[in-house]
C-alpha cells in the first residue's frame, strides 16, 4: 500500500524558495524514517512525496508540480499532512482531493 505525504513548502518561513524546498525536503525525509519505524504505519510499503515525484523540483511550474501531487494523491491509498499543512495551498488541495476520492487521512496534529 503507498502513502503519500503531504507537506507545506510555499508557507514556509525560510526567506528563499530554495530554502523552502531545502528545508521540506529534510522534512520529508525525517517523516518517511519516524513513519516506517511507527507500527500504526505497517501496512504502507510504499512512502511518497512530492520530492519523489517531480523531476527537476527547481524549474517545474507551481500548477504543473501540483498536478503532479494530485495525481500522486489519487494513486495513494492515503494522506499524511504534516504540521501546519492547513495554511499551504498545494496541502490543502491534496486534503481536499484524499476526502473526495476517499482516502483515509493522518494528521500529524491529531495522532
Amino acid at each position: 500500500m503507498k502513502l503519500y505525504i503531504a507537506t507545506p513548502i510555499n508557507s514556509r518561513t525560510e526567506k528563499t524558495m530554495e530554502e523552502k524546498k531545502r528545508a521540506a525536503k529534510h522534512r520529508i525525509n525525517l517523516l518517511k524514517e519516524l513513519i516506517s519505524s511507527d507500527t500504526r504505519f505497517r501496512q504502507y510499503d510504499q512512502l511518497v512525496s512530492t520530492f519523489d515525484i517531480r523531476q527537476n523540483i527547481s524549474t517545474t511550474p507551481e500548477e504543473v508540480a501540483l498536478g503532479h501531487c494530485v495525481t500522486a494523491v489519487l494513486q495513494s491509498d492515503a494522506i499524511y499532512l504534516d504540521h501546519g499543512w492547513n495554511a499551504s495551498k498545494g496541502c490543502n488541495l491534496e486534503y481536499r482531493t484524499a476526502k473526495i476520492y476517499g482516502k483515509y487521512i493522518y494528521e500529524h496534529d491529531k495522532m
